[in-house]
């Protein structure tokens, strides 16, 4: 960031000074072309006024879930699998998350070698919030496998901040944006990381983990295990913007992750009748 920063002070401190010698006219107090506002995604953090726009705000919106999973094997055994993710608060009503952290289809136990698939029928799946020392059990509105994207109702009674910011939208992103990913990396609590969008679509590698390429983009923020779900954040004009969840990385690569985009979870929540706007 100092490098970048330093290359472009230079060039302006460049182009006043030729300006500067030729022409006899008044300076105008015009901020650069570079920094002005376009109406289109950031590439750095340049506009952003930290009197308006807070990340603390966003950490605080983000809330655990936790889901409970039954399973009946063979002979009538019980088998239990519990999950636990990160949902992120909206207009006092919602919380939006990724499915493959709430919802999982098969029962398995885990071995020096990997997990092992058992035999059993899944009889019973609920998710809670868990929110000052208590869980409360939640309404599954939408929950879509092959989008991965789940919606769940906020009890009545609960009062929970929400994401104070602007519903962005993904196809105006570019590569290069600047992005910050606001997750649970490892469940070690919550973690800022900055970095841009790396790339406008996933490769197709990411369709063997059950995601759609052409429904993400990819990150170079570093996502781990523990971040599936958490919000990916552009800045346009110096506000920030929701502009797609969490949803993978490959393990074996270094910074190399993709979101799914925001434009195709509206899409998907409004056939429903849920409109995020």
């Amino acid at each position: 960031m100092n490098k970048r920063f330093s290359v472009v002070l230079a060039s302006l401190l460049v182009i006043s000074g030729c300006t500067g010698a030729r022409s006899t006219t008044t300076p105008t107090s015009s901020p650069p072309l570079l920094f002005m506002h376009d109406g289109q995604y950031d590439y750095n953090t340049f506009l952003v006024n930290p009197r308006r726009m807070n990340l603390t705000r966003i950490i605080e919106s983000l809330y655990s879930l936790r889901t409970e999973v039954k399973f009946r094997g063979e002979e009538g055994k019980v088998l239990n699998r519990s999950l636990r993710g990160t949902g992120i608060a909206l207009f006092g009503k919602y919380l939006l998350t990724v499915e493959h952290v709430v919802s999982v289809e098969n029962a398995a136990i885990t071995t020096p070698l990997g997990e092992v698939a058992l035999r059993a029928t899944k009889v019973d799946e609920r998710t809670y919030l868990e929110h000052g020392g208590r869980s409360y059990a939640l309404e599954r509105l939408v929950a879509d496998k092959n989008v991965d994207v789940a919606l769940f109702r906020i009890p009545a009674e609960l009062r929970l901040k929400s994401f104070p910011y602007r519903i962005g939208n993904s196809d105006d992103l570019q590569v290069g944006n600047f992005v910050y990913l606001i997750g649970n990396p490892m469940n070690f609590g919550v973690n800022v990381r900055e970095g841009i969008v790396s790339s406008l679509r996933a490769p197709q590698a990411v369709s063997l983990v059950n995601s759609v390429a052409r429904n993400a983009f990819m990150v170079s923020n570093g996502l781990n295990p523990g971040d599936s779900g958490a919000p990916v954040i552009a800045i346009r004009d110096g506000d920030y913007e929701l502009v797609g969840l969490s949803q993978g990385s490959f393990t074996k690569a270094q910074r190399l992750g993709w979101v799914i985009m925001m434009e195709v979870i509206k899409n998907r929540l409004a056939q429903q009748g849920f409109r995020l706007q």
